[in-house]
């Protein structure tokens, strides 16, 4: 899945474009950070990380995280 997949999927399933970050930042989100050679999808809140899951390609850590935002009412607008 490539970043543009991931946001196109993000807008059919009507998913808040605050409830995630991909550069590994935010507070509340769900985010995407590099990882070393390894890919990292988290949830962020108060500067911690919580749920934290790593993956071999970004690709695999876009599918992931789609499926952390679809897991969750809380992220639909």
């Amino acid at each position: 899945m490539t970043r543009k997949d991931f946001l196109t999927q993000v807008k059919k399933h009507n998913i808040r474009l605050d409830a995630f970050d991909l550069n590994g930042a935010g507070n509340e989100t769900y985010a995407l950070a590099g990882e070393g050679t390894l890919w990292k999808v988290f949830y962020s809140e108060r500067g911690l990380e919580t749920g934290a899951q790593l993956f071999e390609t970004e690709s695999a850590a876009l599918e992931g995280l789609l499926g952390r935002l679809l897991a969750d009412d809380t992220t639909r607008a």
